[in-house]
């Protein structure tokens, strides 16, 4: 779609129009330089003045000069070229420079073939008519280099080649070397050159012009292409054969339409097109346009990147939004399939529950019935062990006076472990309280040595320590009668030894 253009062959009697996309193409027809062939022309031309246009012309004004430049870059090069356009071709409008190869020796300059169209006076109408439709013009190049890249699809690769091309009564003639353009001469229909064996003569005279501006060394030998469509051309074989100088090849209509994709009755009626159609694809590396004839070119350019790069956004959202979508889908199908297995899940449940007998008790009395069993499977305490382990700690305490032993049997409780309560009060006690503590101490660590003892705490203190609390109580004296008793409380965990 974007390869989709007009290529026009522009010749000072007429103008032929070729509608061409890679793949397809249509000739549009030829259009004579009067004003019922303009009126044509700009007709066909509004019809297709979206499409960019490249234009090449067959003329017998034309100029090429080969010329070896020093090597720069940019803005340096482009008014180089500028200056060596105008001084080798004066005041001409419509003028080109090619860059062909560097050379490999010396200062490595670059060579390029320089050209020029000297009289376009017949060219001006078809190119008012294409401003005039606004036409987006990619370029004017000449046949001859249209014609190099017909060379390239017939994969034709020796080192100097002359095309001999017969198009509407006249011949042109053109020189290659390794495949680019580097002379070209077109010989009108009102020569003797009509004449079938004029064609080796010219062929021959061209030899002896390039061997003389040493463009051919003397030496080589000249590869010739004959295309002629109409065979005028064929009695020329023989003749130039017959010459060693030459090695001439006539083109045939089957090898030409093989080479370009195209049936050879197309060609046969319009062979025009067969350069036409080599050229289409290709990159214009000879451009003859003025760079006002390629503002609108630009500005198309321009738009069409614009219009893919938007395309290409588009398509991008598109395809996020597809993936999205489909992850959509993808979490809304699982969803779905969650819901289903839950649903399936509470039937079964509920079918599950319906088997089950009929209670008849609340949950908080199966609740009680539970742990009242645990307590009664569980293994009740060794009093005697517990009896000897205080009672170890009560022999190294003479001081000390048991009141109450009690402990907790609670299923909370680690198997194997109970939770103990001592109420005790010291035997004598002469008002002292920092002695009284020392002794409840040491007897809390005389039970913490017992190895069956753990996490023994004080639970009830004959002295408050608290600092918050107020300060109360009596002093005892000799004269008291009765002196106080000096309770306490402990609290430990007792553990059977492992058997």
């Amino acid at each position: 779609m974007f390869d989709h253009r007009l290529i026009l062959l522009a010749t000072p009697n007429k103008i032929g129009v070729l509608d061409w996309r890679p793949g397809h193409m249509h000739w549009l027809g030829d259009f004579s330089d009067n004003a019922k062939g303009l009126a044509a022309f700009r007709q066909v031309i509004e019809e297709h003045a979206s499409l960019p246009v490249l234009l090449v012309v067959d003329t017998v004004d034309e100029d090429y000069r080969s010329e070896i430049m020093p090597h720069v870059q940019g803005h340096s090069r482009d008014e180089l070229l500028a200056r060596k356009l105008k001084q080798v071709f004066r005041n001409a409008r419509f003028t080109g420079a090619w860059l062909q190869k560097r050379e490999t020796t010396g200062r490595r300059d670059d060579r390029y073939l320089l050209a020029a169209l000297t009289d376009t006076d017949w060219l001006m109408p078809w190119l008012s008519v294409l401003h005039r439709a606004q036409v987006p013009l990619s370029g004017i190049t000449p046949l001859a280099k249209a014609s190099q890249h017909l060379l390239g699809k017939l994969r034709f690769q020796e080192t100097h080649t002359l095309l001999a091309c017969r198009l509407n009564s006249s011949l042109r003639l053109s020189y290659y070397h390794e495949g680019m353009l580097r002379f070209s001469r077109l010989i009108g229909g009102d020569s003797p050159t009509q004449l079938p064996g004029n064609a080796a003569d010219e062929i021959a005279k061209t030899q002896l012009y390039l061997t003389g501006q040493r463009i051919l060394p003397r030496e080589a030998r000249l590869h010739v292409l004959l295309l002629d469509p109409s065979g005028q051309l064929d009695s020329a074989l023989a003749q130039l054969n017959a010459d060693p100088a030459f090695s001439t090849r006539l083109i045939q209509l089957s090898t030409l339409g093989h080479a370009l994709r195209m049936p050879e009755d197309f060609l046969a009626a319009t062979p025009e097109v067969a350069s036409l159609v080599a050229i289409a694809g290709e990159a214009i590396q000879l451009n003859l346009a003025p760079p006002e004839l390629l503002q609108r070119y630009t500005e198309f350019r321009w738009r069409r990147s614009l219009h893919a790069a938007a395309g290409l956004i588009a398509m991008l959202g598109l395809g996020i939004t597809s993936a999205y979508w489909l992850q959509a889908q993808d979490l809304n199908d699982q969803s779905q399939q969650r819901v289903q297995q839950r649903q399936q899940q509470m039937a079964q449940h509920q079918t599950i529950v319906a088997s089950f007998p009929v209670q008849t008790a609340a949950p908080e009395q199966l609740a009680q019935t539970v742990t009242l069993a645990r307590q009664l499977d569980a293994p009740q305490p060794n009093a005697r062990g517990l009896f000897a382990a205080v009672g170890q700690a009560m022999d190294a305490s003479p001081e000390i006076t048991l009141n109450t032993l009690e402990w907790a049997d609670d299923t909370l409780t680690p198997s194997g472990q109970i939770i103990v309560n001592i109420d005790a009060s010291l035997a004598t006690f002469d008002g002292n309280y920092r002695a009284a503590m020392q002794r409840i101490e040491r007897f809390m660590s005389r039970l913490q040595a017992v190895p069956t003892v753990f996490e023994v705490r004080l639970r009830n203190s004959p002295v408050n320590a608290d600092s918050s609390s107020t300060l109360s109580g009596k002093t005892f004296g000799p004269d008291t009668a009765e002196a106080p008793v000096v309770r306490f409380g402990l609290s430990l965990t007792y553990r059977e030894a492992p058997p």
